[in-house]
């Protein structure tokens, strides 16, 4: 009645832990040896009650055979979830283990089994019980070596509580074993059968099982997680080794990166040249040319353990490029209105300063060309007619400059009444001709508002020349003085122009 109640609660216990590692089980190695060692477990708790002793039959052997196999392999499986647990690769020492053991619960075979005896691997022939003992304790033993071993060596905090809530768990079930075992038979003539052998092993699972789930030594449906959530994120991401070799990368970082054959292995600075792995990125801005086009990124980058500095780091990517061009050209289309005279249509004497100033500066060898263009006795109208007049004649004027210049050069209201026009690497004959032809459909025009007859005259100034800007249009500035003086209503270039006229000006 005992060893059912034990059996009752323990195998409970037993078979929900089993069924939720099972249930959220994974390609993680860790996950795996306990799950095995876990369904071995299970296994032999199973047949130990379910077994009939007195039952000689093919089947019945075959099943108390799997029994005593489960039994005397748990050892082992417990070495083999150790070694994932630490992540050491399976060596030679763990297959001489393995192999000893596999063949001592053969070599059992040589001598007579009861089984009516629920302990029947005790031998009470000398010499042989301990011997096979000692060989069937021997991976546990060496398995709590390596243990406390990667205690030591260890210098993450988390990976010491790990270790400990397991080698707490395991001590427990060895001093309950030894007790159950070899102490209350043999000394104190006690039979527990295997109950207390049923404690011993609920007492190491759920020390193990507590430690993975507090500190998550397996990741919970890894799979599912890793593809849906990672693989499958609308967001580029990438994993990066120390050695800046991609570890992982998603569909979403390739489709931003407009190369679908990165894969795990390549250099992540094949295709993002400023990444440095040490630097955690934090929505830094950076450049690529993909396909013969500037592309505009944004990346994060942290490690996935941050006390341990060889961490990996998890990279995240975002394509910014159409936002970034959207901003370019708002502020293009800011700078260009706010560069508009809205008067006349014409870009203001502040996109002369902001812009061509800055553009024609680096022109080297280049030629400009500059008219000046000033409407003569414009005062005279403005005060006579009133602003309002005055401002249909700038318009007027400013649509007759910009019909003949067209595309080709870029046209100014430089002041109230004054224009200036930029043409580069123009001919001064050609210039010379259209700015004559300014002039002249400007004095054929007429104006309701003025009177009968009367229209209006351009006196305009050309100079020509290489960079700086500003000094041109100060030359042009003279050379539509000398027009001025000259009697007004003409072109004037500068080379035409003399001192004298300027001081009759």
């Amino acid at each position: 009645m005992l060893q059912f109640i034990a059996f009752t609660i323990i195998y409970g216990i037993m078979m929900f832990i089993w069924s939720f590692v099972y249930l959220n089980r994974s390609n993680d190695k860790i996950n795996q040896a306990f799950l095995a060692f876990m369904s071995v477990i299970v296994l032999w708790i199973i047949l130990s009650v379910s077994n009939n002793y007195q039952d000689t039959t093919i089947l019945g052997l075959v099943l108390k055979t799997i029994y005593w196999y489960s039994m005397l392999s748990m050892s082992v499986f417990f070495l083999l979830f150790v070694y994932r647990l630490i992540k050491k690769e399976l060596d030679a020492v763990f297959y001489l283990i393995a192999i000893v053991n596999t063949l001592t619960i053969f070599s059992r075979y040589l001598f007579p089994l009861d089984y009516s005896d629920p302990t029947f691997w005790r031998l009470s022939v000398p010499v042989v019980a301990p011997l096979m003992s000692t060989i069937f304790s021997i991976p546990a033993i060496y398995g709590l070596f390596l243990l406390i071993r990667q205690y030591i060596a260890a210098t993450d905090e988390r990976q010491k509580k790990q270790l400990r809530y397991i080698y707490f768990g395991i001590s427990i079930a060895l001093t309950i074993s030894v007790i159950s075992e070899y102490i209350l038979p043999t000394l104190l003539h006690i039979n527990m059968e295997l109950s207390l052998m049923y404690l011993a092993i609920l007492v190491f699972v759920l020390s193990v099982f507590i430690s993975i789930m507090k500190h998550r030594l397996f990741n919970i449906q890894f799979e599912y997680i890793y593809k849906k959530l990672l693989m499958n994120a609308h967001e580029g991401i990438i994993i990066v080794r120390k050695n800046s070799r991609i570890m992982c990368v998603n569909d979403a970082a390739k489709e931003i990166l407009k190369n679908e054959s990165i894969s795990p292995g390549d250099k992540i600075t094949d295709y993002i040249k400023e990444y440095v792995f040490e630097t955690d990125y934090k929505q830094h801005e950076v450049q690529i040319k993909q396909q013969g086009q500037e592309r505009y990124l944004t990346i994060a980058q942290n490690p996935i353990e941050p006390t341990d500095k060889n961490s990996a780091k998890l990279m995240t990517l975002t394509d910014i490029t159409l936002a970034r061009l959207k901003l370019e050209q708002e502020k293009d289309m800011l700078i260009k209105k706010s560069s508009i005279d809205q008067l006349t249509g014409l870009y203001s004497k502040q996109y002369l300063y902001d812009v061509l100033y800055a553009d024609t500066a680096d022109l080297g060898e280049m030629t400009l060309t500059i008219l000046f263009i000033d409407v003569d006795d414009f005062k005279y109208i403005n005060d006579l007619y009133g602003h309002m007049v005055g401002d249909i004649v700038l318009k007027t004027v400013a649509a007759c400059i910009k019909d003949n210049v067209g595309s080709d050069a870029q046209a100014i209201r430089f002041g109230g009444d004054e224009f200036v026009v930029v043409f580069i690497n123009e001919a001064l004959a050609q210039v010379y001709l259209l700015a004559e032809k300014i002039r002249t459909e400007a004095n054929a025009l007429r104006f309701p508002e003025l009177d009968t007859g009367l229209g209006i005259s351009l006196s305009i100034g050309l100079a020509q020349g290489p960079p700086p800007l500003q000094e041109l249009i100060a030359k042009a500035d003279m050379a539509m003085y000398c027009s001025k003086g000259s009697g007004k209503n003409r072109t004037t270039m500068l080379t035409e122009c003399s001192s004298e006229t300027l001081v009759l000006h």
